[in-house]
């Protein structure tokens, strides 16, 4: 039975990382298709529309935009206490328990495995705009896949003592843990990560003039993209490019592995557990 599911799961594997692979392989599609815009240029073009048309209201066109990050109302992060348009953190605590497993002989022997939980998480974004050389434009980040900077990252050893978390003038409740089973906290890790002012940007999504003035925002096709990225379009797609081929390897491999090991027990030349 256990060459059975193990079948099942390599199988699994193989086509999650597939799936992942066509993903990426849409992703760098879309990236490649369009149209890199200067800020006037968009301008131009949603006016022209606006004119033709009669009114404005009537342009909408997926494109991408790169530039600097301006706002005058920026975030500031909670950990690192930086300013920004939008941040993420996230608290996990690491852990470590023993436990018993019986092997194929029916033998107990004691083991220890170690793994993580969420404890605290939150994510916020603020609209902001995009500058370049020929003026600015409006982003909308709602809805949109960041790729932002790590600005924070700590690992402190041990139990906090109580419910809250407290670094700098930043605090937050957590659950409290009930530890039992041989299991003890390690300790907790801290991360964060944001999109910081005045740093280039690279922004794919849907330019539309629905309010009046330009903007970027999520497209209304649910199948295309909208990515707001610290990285570059070209260090984009050198990543995306790499882990589509890593994926797809990974899933032939996982795929044919699963396939095999299920013909090899079904004609019996795996041994029965």
């Amino acid at each position: 039975m256990i060459w059975y599911i193990i079948a099942i799961i390599l199988i699994a594997i193989g086509i999650g990382l597939y799936i992942g692979s066509r993903s990426n392989k849409e992703k760098i599609y879309q990236m490649k298709a369009a149209q890199t815009y200067k800020v006037s240029e968009l301008a131009q073009e949603a006016k022209d529309v606006a004119e033709g048309l009669g009114e404005p209201g009537s342009f909408n066109k997926i494109a991408e935009v790169k530039g600097r990050v301006v706002c005058d109302n920026p975030l500031t992060s909670e950990l690192a206490q930086k300013k920004c348009v939008s941040y993420v953190y996230r608290i996990t605590r690491k852990w470590e328990e023993t436990y018993w497993d019986t092997d194929e002989q029916g033998r107990r022997q004691q083991k220890t495995r170690q793994g993580s939980d969420t404890v605290a998480q939150n994510e916020r974004s603020v609209s902001f705009f995009v500058q370049d050389s020929t003026g600015k434009v409006k982003i909308n980040p709602e809805g949109a896949e960041m790729i932002r900077e790590k600005v924070y990252s700590q690992f402190q050893p041990g139990e906090i003592g109580g419910t809250t978390v407290r670094i700098g003038h930043f605090s937050v409740s957590i659950p409290s843990i009930t530890v039992g089973g041989g299991r003890r906290t390690l300790g907790y890790e801290y991360e964060e990560s944001i999109l910081p002012l005045d740093t280039d940007i690279y922004v794919l999504g849907e330019a539309a003039d629905t309010g009046g003035d330009i903007a970027l925002q999520k497209p209304s096709d649910t199948k295309k993209k909208f990515l707001i990225s610290v990285k570059s379009e070209e260090e984009l797609l050198r990543n995306l490019k790499g882990a589509m081929t890593a994926m797809l390897i990974g899933g032939v491999v996982c795929g044919i592995g699963g396939i095999v090991v299920l013909i090899l027990q079904i004609l019996g030349i795996m041994p029965n557990n």
